[in-house]
């Protein structure tokens, strides 16, 4: 009886395999036709994707840009016939993988400018520019982009200051810079368009530097600016502010247990 239903068992699963195999035959089959009825053309797709600001060349002949076959129907109108149509060109947003290329998507690259005020991402801030020398804006090495403590000289009072006379205060810390000069952050693929012909890389030398902060924050620095001496200092990428105390001058920081700027250890790192 064992033997029996062993048997059909056998039977049934190579009677389902058949089946199967016969299905895979008809499915392929309806598909081979379907592919041979379909003229298949070369088109010119997206082999990874491809950021916004990505040179037409560069991406051509760095592999981003290759050819696929596809049916014909699907084959845009405006699709490239050739990477010389997106020779010194740029892209002008990002181009997922696999998408067909057309013309628009590479364009020339004073097309991909935008406006100062576009560069105000945070629409509840603005743009305030104060005027620096080199002495008090970092030697002119402030770049857009770069963030700053921003310190104010305060007044000394009839028989006051201790011994240093006018003693800074912090007014901000990590202020992000929008622009030194007439120079700014640019976005990818974005070409520098300053009469001078400078980028962020060399925007140095420049007393003009514009911040991009809230509205109440720039009446403060323009408070600032209109009433006393302000000082930038560079900070660090990974800079963190804290509440920074007003000085006391009448003691000094050698005479006291800090010694050293760093402490009393000195500059460890």
């Amino acid at each position: 009886m064992s033997s029996r239903r062993t048997l059909i068992l056998v039977g049934a699963i190579a009677l389902g395999l058949v089946a199967a195999l016969l299905l895979f035959n008809y499915v392929r089959g309806i598909e081979d036709r379907a592919n041979n009825n379909a003229k298949r053309v070369d088109v010119y797709v997206a082999k990874t994707d491809i950021p916004r600001g990505t040179p037409g060349e560069t991406a051509a002949s760095g592999g981003a840009i290759g050819t696929a076959k596809i049916p014909q129907e699907f084959r845009p109108a405006s699709a490239i016939t050739t990477t010389d149509e997106i020779q010194k060109k740029v892209a002008l947003f990002n181009i997922p993988q696999n998408t067909p290329i057309v013309q628009d998507m590479f364009v020339d690259p004073a097309q991909t400018q935008i406006s100062f005020r576009q560069r105000l991402k945070n629409p509840e801030q603005v743009a305030i520019t104060i005027s620096v020398d080199q002495v008090h804006g970092v030697a002119g090495f402030l770049v857009p982009g770069d963030e700053v403590n921003m310190m104010v000289i305060e007044k000394p009072q009839d028989g006051g200051g201790g011994f240093v006379s006018g003693k800074a205060r912090y007014l901000y810390q990590k202020v992000q810079i929008l622009a030194v000069g007439q120079s700014t952050l640019l976005s990818p693929g974005e070409q520098a368009t300053s009469s001078s012909g400078s980028t962020a890389a060399n925007a140095g030398n420049s007393g003009l530097i514009t911040f991009n902060v809230p509205p109440e924050a720039a009446a403060w620095i323009a408070s600032a600016q209109n009433s006393g001496t302000i000082y930038l200092s560079l900070v660090a990428e990974d800079y963190v502010p804290k509440p920074l105390p007003p000085i006391d001058t009448n003691t000094l920081p050698g005479e006291s247990g800090q010694l050293t700027p760093y402490g009393p250890q000195g500059n460890q790192n």
